[in-house]
């Protein structure tokens, strides 16, 4: 049986030693020592250390976008995809040293592609009057590359990525 607590306890400590040490520089043992367990309970609750970064990042995502739906005042989804864009860009930038192995790891997986997308589509296409496939495509497509373009840069910069997002989407 899973004890949230304990999940909990594993995702403070672990991104406290990631912030501290790196997430290359921090092992599964030190995450189960800070979070006073063993080794063998961590994995109980996380397949890997990827996991659990992506469990970290998914918690402080989380707030962020609360913070994106409260300020959403769009209709059209090409000024929606922006309002988010400003958002997460600016949190992937924040955490671009994070962000890189775990798309290294994830990118290609199914799952981790979908939960993505229809985040995405659920955002900016929900209260759309006329949805099209193809144009949701293109547009969430827009917002991928960049996002992915933007993090493989050295350094990752909001303001640039934003500007590269909007002329692409200025043809919609």
């Amino acid at each position: 049986m899973r004890n949230n607590n304990t999940e909990q306890r594993i995702l403070d400590a672990a991104w406290s030693l990631f912030e501290k040490e790196g997430f290359s520089d921090t092992s599964t043992r030190q995450i189960s020592a800070a979070s006073n367990i063993a080794v063998g309970t961590l994995f109980n609750y996380f397949p890997d250390k990827v996991a659990i970064l992506e469990g970290c990042l998914e918690n402080r995502f989380a707030e962020v976008l609360e913070h994106a739906k409260e300020t959403d005042i769009h209709r059209p989804a090409r000024l929606k995809i922006s309002h988010y864009a400003q958002y997460f860009y600016q949190f992937y930038c924040t955490h671009h040293h994070f962000y890189k192995p775990l798309f290294s790891d994830r990118l290609f997986s199914e799952s981790f592609q979908k939960q993505h997308i229809r985040l995405m589509e659920s955002l900016i296409f929900a209260d759309q009057p006329h949805f099209n496939k193809v144009k949701a495509a293109i547009l969430l497509d827009c917002y991928f590359m960049t996002l992915l373009h933007g993090l493989c840069s050295d350094k990752p910069n909001t303001k640039d990525m934003l500007k590269t997002l909007s002329q692409k989407v200025s043809i919609f």
